[in-house]
């Protein structure tokens, strides 16, 4: 063992929900949180540090009619890190709220739409890392560490927009999108080498995200003992620097996925496909990733007794070469190729 990482921790949550006052009803609470971390070994690249971070929150929802829910939270948080050897400590405290609707507009369709305002933290490796982190295998430098000071909260807008469809046998969700976030704190690759490391930064630009998330399932048949349907998915997501329009590092690319999911007595048994595009919208010093096509299929058997569950299932089958972008170990360790996998379970 060349480094120990000993990390002691403790998180205490109090929430207390009010009787309902006439339409209205929610909760309210306090958090509150201790991490003491150390490193202690050649491979420690944040030094010891301890976190405190007291919360308060609530969270009301107020319904207008049987059709149309209001939503609104808030949250007020207080952060302090410090350790024997860091030199400039932190100490801020951060607010974030928020404002939906639910409006049901019939019986098989429901629009959702939310607004949330939020403050977050640096984390005590964003400000004092220094060192190799193998296990991502880089060399991380904090802000604090550059000599940048104390890195400012990020301030993030988001907006997101749900439709969604319940029409019998079919049931779909659409989401879109927008977070605009001021002072985004993000971990960017350079082009120097130490420790036969790339050197990884971390810095601030104010980044705006774009995308959507899909679904769809189709029920063929549903009865008492058996079943099938066909699930399909799509996400995308494009992150750049608002300033700049340079692109975000560890940005996932296009997917879309298709399975079919099916159950005949004590019989079940799936097939899933998930096709990744190429990310070729890749920050400076980030190398590009080829897409892929992860194919997986399984069979399973229920027995009598119901906590007994064995199941036969193949993955990669094409056996692959998939390197996951949003992974930092993408261009070292691909995924594993075709495998098989044999297992029972008893549930009691």
């Amino acid at each position: 063992i060349g480094t120990i990482y000993d990390n002691q921790a403790f998180d205490g949550r109090l929430e207390v929900r009010h009787a309902q006052w006439g339409p209205l009803v929610g909760a309210v609470g306090i958090q509150y949180e201790n991490t003491d971390f150390d490193a202690i070994g050649d491979e420690a690249f944040v030094p010891a540090s301890e976190t405190k971070r007291a919360s308060l929150f609530i969270f009301e929802e107020l319904s207008l009619s049987d059709d149309f829910i209001l939503q609104g939270s808030a949250r007020f948080e207080d952060q302090t890190i410090d350790g024997p050897t860091i030199t400039e400590s932190y100490d801020d405290n951060a607010l974030g709220a928020s404002l939906g609707a639910v409006w049901q507009l019939a019986d098989s369709f429901r629009i959702s739409a939310n607004w949330a305002l939020t403050e977050r933290h640096p984390t005590s490796t964003e400000l004092y890392a220094d060192g190799p982190h193998l296990a991502a295998q880089r060399y991380e430098v904090g802000s604090v560490t550059q000599g940048n000071g104390i890195l400012d909260k990020e301030v993030s807008n988001n907006v997101d927009l749900t439709l969604h469809g319940d029409h019998e046998r079919f049931e779909w969700t659409l989401t879109g999108f927008v977070n605009s976030i001021d002072d985004y704190i993000l971990l960017r690759p350079t082009a120097d080498e130490l420790d036969e490391l790339q050197v990884f930064n971390f810095d601030q630009a104010d980044a705006e995200f774009m995308g959507f998330e899909a679904e769809g399932i189709f029920e063929f048949f549903d009865d008492d003992v058996n079943h099938l349907h066909l699930r399909a998915f799509a996400d995308y997501v494009e992150g750049e620097e608002s300033l700049t329009n340079a692109n975000l590092p560890r940005i996932p690319p296009l997917r879309v996925g298709l399975g079919l999911h099916g159950g005949w007595d004590k019989w079940g048994a799936s097939v899933d496909a998930i096709v990744a595009d190429d990310q070729t919208d890749v920050a400076e010093n980030e190398l590009p990733t080829e897409g892929y096509t992860l194919l997986n299929a399984g069979v399973s058997y229920t027995f009598s007794d119901p906590g007994l569950f064995v199941y036969f299932r193949g993955t990669n089958l094409l056996d692959e070469e998939i390197r996951q972008h949003t992974s930092s170990l993408k261009d070292v360790a691909p995924l594993p190729g075709i495998s098989w996998h044999l297992g029972v379970r008893y549930d009691f």
